[in-house]
């Protein structure tokens, strides 16, 4: 086991992991990557001159299962001479009362919230996680199919701050196998959650599946995509410090929410536009747990793209993005009689309800059928842009049969359209504003409810007012 020792401590000195005078906490889950972490760290102990604390948290996910994980965890320390902490967080009951419904999530927020307390009560300076060099692999397989890699950290970071100190994680030096290796080595005892071998999760799939075939092609896969996330990562990190130099240049705070310019905006690199993007979210929700989207992300960029006209798109937790020419304002407050325009870029993901109907585009060969939704067929080249907007003065839409556009005014009145309703009604537009449909009144000539030679996307729209009523 000299090699294994040799890895990780090359590992953990190269990346400044741990300094003498550390108390490290580690985290267990009575697995065998956490007890073998626990065990080695227990091991270099003198050699790295540390303190070496245990912590375990009971999910409560899994009944008398989760207890035993529990339980164990505590005589494998006592055994071991490790002071241990241990706590019950009914991660069910939090679920049933919690209006987030992602379970994952969850028990990572509780689970890190303890080792923070804990942290703060030992005055420890490091919180090691057992990830090793396989977990790599899988989160950025994941990440590249979610298309998230690009919103945030390429992988998973070999160390981060973490309340006064850090979280670190020494065994992304090894890969799964060489941890398993160890544990019989050394007869190291292990409980394994019975969930980590359902196919049922993606990341079990990534472990099962494609990580063998990936190690048949090449058998230091794993190393390898550790040295890219690293190297991603560092550029990551710097390219991440220059959108926020560059945005704290361009923004203000005001009364009404965060200003700039659109055109300043755009005078920035892409690659920092994005990132810029993310950060205006983020100090608009203020640490809000709220899912930024890839294709939210290009909405707002979208919209920076122009100074003309007004635009709005209506942001997570009632949050709206306005842009009044050139002046760009992102708020959390009520925009008053500004939200009678109102302009959404259509995506694969149902639009907010307007006038109680939903829409989202997407390329035929994508489409299926779901639940009592229409169909509407057009044909575009290349990507189909359309808006969800209010109508404008001087739209006109092209009937079919007939040999110039009409007013979209006229047409209102023609449809006996209330004159309150009139100003607010919704039509879905290209980018040169080409009216398509004018929902609930008309479709124009350019787009179907039958399929015709050369369609190739999809319109579908959902009665929200229906489907709400269950009819």
């Amino acid at each position: 086991m000299k090699e294994f020792q040799d890895k990780m401590l090359r590992y953990i000195r190269n990346h400044q992991l741990i300094v003498p005078n550390d108390t490290v906490l580690v985290g267990c889950s009575g697995g065998v990557d956490s007890m073998v972490l626990l065990h080695f760290l227990k091991s270099q102990q003198e050699a790295l001159k540390i303190t070496v604390l245990a912590v375990h948290v009971n999910h409560m996910l899994r009944g008398e299962e989760s207890l035993e994980d529990r339980l164990f965890t505590e005589e494998v320390c006592r055994h071991w001479k490790i002071p241990c902490f241990s706590r019950d967080i009914p991660i069910p009951l939090i679920l049933k009362e919690s209006s987030n419904s992602n379970k994952q999530q969850v028990c990572r927020t509780e689970r890190y919230a303890y080792f923070k307390e804990i942290m703060q009560s030992t005055q420890a300076t490091k919180v090691a996680t057992a990830h090793h060099a396989d977990d790599q692999v899988e989160t950025v397989l994941m990440g590249a199919l979610r298309g998230t890699l690009q919103l945030g950290a390429f992988g998973i970071p070999v160390k981060r701050p973490f309340e006064e100190g850090q979280l670190i994680r020494p065994q992304m030096a090894v890969t799964k196998d060489e941890i398993m290796q160890y544990a019989r080595f050394h007869h190291i005892k292990h409980r394994e959650d019975p969930s980590n071998a359902q196919q049922v999760y993606t990341r079990n799939r990534m472990r099962q599946v494609v990580l063998p075939l990936l190690k048949k092609e090449s058998s230091d896969v794993s190393e390898k995509f550790v040295e890219l996330a690293e190297d991603m990562q560092l550029d990551q990190n710097f390219l991440q410090a220059l959108a926020k130099e560059k945005l704290q240049a361009l923004v203000r705070y005001e009364d009404k929410g965060i200003m700039l310019s659109a055109k300043e905006f755009r005078m920035e690199a892409p690659a920092l536009q994005k990132r810029m993007v993310l950060l205006l979210l983020n100090y608009l929700y203020n640490e809000k747990q709220v899912i930024v989207t890839k294709q939210l992300v290009e909405q707002v960029q979208k919209l920076m793209r122009s100074s003309a006209g007004t635009v709005f798109l209506h942001l997570p937790k009632n949050c709206m993005m306005v842009r009044q020419y050139d002046a760009v304002r992102f708020t959390d407050q009520p925009l008053e009689n500004e939200q009678a325009g109102t302009c959404v870029p259509l995506t694969e993901e149902w639009s907010e309800a307007v006038h109680g109907f939903s829409y989202k585009v997407m390329p035929l060969q994508q489409a299926g059928r779901e639940g009592d939704v229409k169909f509407w067929y057009f044909s575009a080249s290349g990507k189909a842009h359309l808006m969800l907007r209010t109508r404008k003065p001087g739209d006109r839409i092209q009937l079919a049969g007939m040999e110039k556009p009409k007013k979209v005014s006229r047409l209102m009145i023609d449809e006996k359209v209330p004159v309150s309703t009139r100003e607010s009604w919704p039509v879905i537009a290209t980018e040169t504003d080409e009216i398509l449909l004018i929902p609930g009144i008309r479709p124009s000539a350019f787009i179907n409810r039958v399929q015709q030679d050369g369609d190739n996307w999809v319109l579908v729209e959902r009665n929200d007012k229906i489907a709400k009523s269950g009819l």
